[in-house]
């Protein structure tokens, strides 16, 4: 069910397109411009001074300070325990490696209550993984931590320095199981 939200998400956003309504050049009503009736027709309004958006938007020509920005996305931000989260990362540039830790991704049968999952990092620091959501981590809020970092190893020695360039706190709720999720809904009875 997931997927077929997920496939209608990616659809509908393609129909639609990244750009705002605003962009672009504006248009006259349908009756003004073909001049129907006995007024003259009402002028056409000039175009926005922003360039049309294909001109505009360059992915390569990011913004430079947008390069520094850390962020991290938990999709979703309202889980169920045994379920999975997608985690979404953006490190600044001098990243080469991403950490993303909670308390909700303990796994089955480990004392540890705190767990941490590696990312690695592409050239402009995007970075994405899957994380599980334990069955029995509490119900309720929960923080994730994203830490990113230089890692550098010196091969002759093999002695590892790590450096933290940014750290960045995400907040997400994680509801109680219900098996009724992996089953097909009744239409008499609500989801």
């Amino acid at each position: 069910m997931r997927s077929v939200a997920g496939v209608v998400g990616v659809a509908v956003a393609l129909v639609v397109g990244p750009y705002p309504s605003s962009w672009g050049t504006g248009t006259a009503p349908a009756a003004a411009s073909r001049g129907f009736g006995t007024a003259p027709a009402a002028p056409t309004p000039t175009p926005s001074p922003s360039p049309s958006p294909s001109a505009s938007w360059n992915p390569s020509k990011l913004p430079a300070a947008w390069k520094d920005v850390t962020s991290l996305r938990v999709l979703p931000a309202w889980p169920r325990q045994n379920n999975d989260v997608r985690l979404m990362v953006h490190c600044p540039t001098g990243a080469n490696h991403a950490t993303v830790g909670s308390t909700a991704f303990a796994l089955k049968g480990s004392r540890h209550i705190y767990r941490e999952v590696g990312i690695g990092l592409s050239d402009r620091g995007l970075g994405r993984d899957t994380a599980s959501i334990s069955y029995y981590a509490l119900p309720g809020p929960h923080t994730v931590t994203l830490r990113c970092v230089k890692v550098t190893i010196d091969h002759a020695t093999r002695i590892r320095k790590i450096r933290v360039l940014s750290r960045v706190t995400v907040s997400m709720v994680v509801r109680r199981f219900n098996i009724a999720q992996f089953f097909a809904c009744v239409p008499i009875e609500p989801c």
